[in-house]
């Protein structure tokens, strides 16, 4: 069933009525008081959390570290050591998203009727093992596959996180946990410099290789070891995880399918029926355009230790420097999530960040000055880094039933908003350096687009909203048989 045609409640288990009928509730449940059903709620929650974000969130901080490697490695030496032209590293970078995008749709179709608990470290071990081989590559034809490589390998790991939590949280509950678990880019965007930075000032030439070749090759080394604790503290999904009671199992069914009224989120429902349901549905297309337009606006990153360069320090104080920026991202984010989450708004947050992330492009476009431009830095990354966040939730919480349907829109709007990726990745040549206009001004107008497409998709949920106000009878209010449905805004 379609989630415009579905009831979704918007309270929890501690706003849960004396008056909801006992048979919603699950038989092995049906002894508890609403208050123990609330600790126990609670206690299910904050089970969940320890045993998936962690992880989580160390695997996709290696994962963001392995695929920036080549933008650090590009300052110890790359290019130098492979002979390769400005606009063939440009083509290096590039290349990995063409085999990224490759992947996404079908990997999540697949991970619906998986066990995540044995497919996501599976990937990660494999991914890891691909980019620490870029280490040992001899040419540019080599570089070029092994990337393509590792764009295929990474493909299935963060929208699969992205659905899997979804599987697991309500919709409230999404935009913390999301943010958290997204933390991992920016924190590893902020700690890739300056392991880079030690490794370039302390490894070059042990063992007669370039310190840009350690780079690859410990990072690669570090993702294959710690994938393997994916396979012990991961769950699968409420139906099928082994470590929860039959009371838990029951309990974590229940509050999703609270929801969607009385329709289960565990429904194996066909993979292709998901497809079809996403493909036909309107708001879909209007969340991938603006995912689209938020990951244009994030295409600096590819090439952040090379802009920072060009304020005039040596390559080390360089990638010292990435780091600042990138930590206030990720306070900055947690708090607009948290904010996002709170209050049960999406579309305001990330209209917020856009426009501090398109002053940042406007002011590191305009000046020379270097604390201005070092200024204009923070607030690009702060602003791009936190709209994303919030619109990662917006689309889980808009598409929220049934699975099936919910993976396909997640992985599509993955794949097609990072297929832009293959484009950007030559908006910042460096003969257009130090101001970069040629980037700046496209990743403004990206700005500038995401926030209006959020208003515009905004209103559009507010009057579908309406509507169904209007054919229940009542504004919102909960009937004896469930909850009138509520997009978020």
């Amino acid at each position: 069933m379609a989630e415009d045609k579905t009831s979704i409640s918007k309270v929890s288990l501690e706003q849960i009525e004396t008056s909801s009928p006992s048979t919603d509730i699950p038989e092995i449940l049906r002894h508890y008081t609403r208050d123990e059903l609330a600790a126990l709620e609670k206690k299910l929650v904050r089970k969940i959390d320890v045993r998936s974000l962690p992880i989580l969130i160390i695997l996709f901080l290696l994962n963001i570290l392995d695929r920036n490697a080549i933008a650090n490695a590009r300052l110890g030496g790359l290019e130098k050591s492979l002979g390769i032209t400005d606009v063939q590293y440009q083509t290096a970078v590039m290349v990995l998203w063409a085999g990224y995008i490759s992947m996404m749709v079908p990997s999540n179709m697949l991970l619906s009727i998986s066990k995540p608990r044995v497919y996501l470290p599976t990937v990660v071990i494999v991914w890891g093992i691909v980019s620490g081989s870029t280490g040992f590559v001899q040419n540019y034809s080599g570089l070029v596959a092994l990337r393509f490589l590792v764009g295929v390998t990474e493909a299935p790991y963060f929208p699969g996180c992205i659905f899997f939590l979804s599987c697991w949280y309500r919709r409230s509950e999404l935009p913390s946990r999301i943010a958290t678990f997204y933390s991992g880019y920016t924190l590893s965007s902020a700690f890739g410099g300056l392991i880079a930075a030690g490794i370039v000032d302390g490894m070059e030439g042990a063992g007669g290789y370039p310190s840009w070749r350690w780079i690859f090759i410990l990072e690669g080394a570090l993702t294959v070891i710690l994938a393997f604790l994916g396979y012990i503290l991961l769950p699968n999904y409420p139906s099928n995880t082994a470590w929860l009671s039959a009371e838990e199992s029951a309990l974590a069914r229940w509050r999703l399918s609270r929801e969607v009224d009385s329709e289960e989120d565990e429904v194996n429902e066909s993979v292709f029926v998901g497809l079809r349901q996403a493909v036909t549905d309107p708001k879909v297309y209007l969340l991938v355009f603006i995912q689209t337009a938020a990951v244009v606006s994030m295409s600096f990153t590819y090439f952040f230790p090379s802009i920072v360069q060009t304020l005039g320090y040596p390559r080390v104080e360089t990638l010292l420097l990435t780091a600042p920026p990138y930590i206030m991202a990720f306070l900055f984010s947690l708090a607009n999530s948290w904010h996002s989450g709170r209050t049960g708004q999406h579309c305001f947050n990330i209209v917020t960040a856009c426009v501090i992330s398109a002053c940042g492009q406007i002011i590191s476009m305009s000046t020379h000055n270097t604390g201005a431009r070092y200024f204009a830095m923070f607030l690009q990354a702060m602003g791009s880094f936190s709209a994303f966040q919030v619109i990662l939730s917006w689309v889980s919480a808009t598409i929220s039933r049934p699975k099936a349907k919910r993976a396909v829109a997640l992985a599509l709007a993955t794949a097609v908003s990072n297929a832009t990726n293959i484009s950007t990745a030559y908006l910042y040549p460096s003969w257009n350096a130090p101001l970069y206009r040629m980037g700046c001004i496209v990743l403004t107008v990206a700005l500038v687009c995401c926030a209006v497409a959020s208003l515009t998709l905004r209103f559009w949920l507010q009057k579908l909203n309406k509507k169904a106000d209007r054919a229940a009878g009542h504004e919102g209010i909960e009937n004896g048989t469930g909850a009138l449905f509520r997009y978020t805004l």
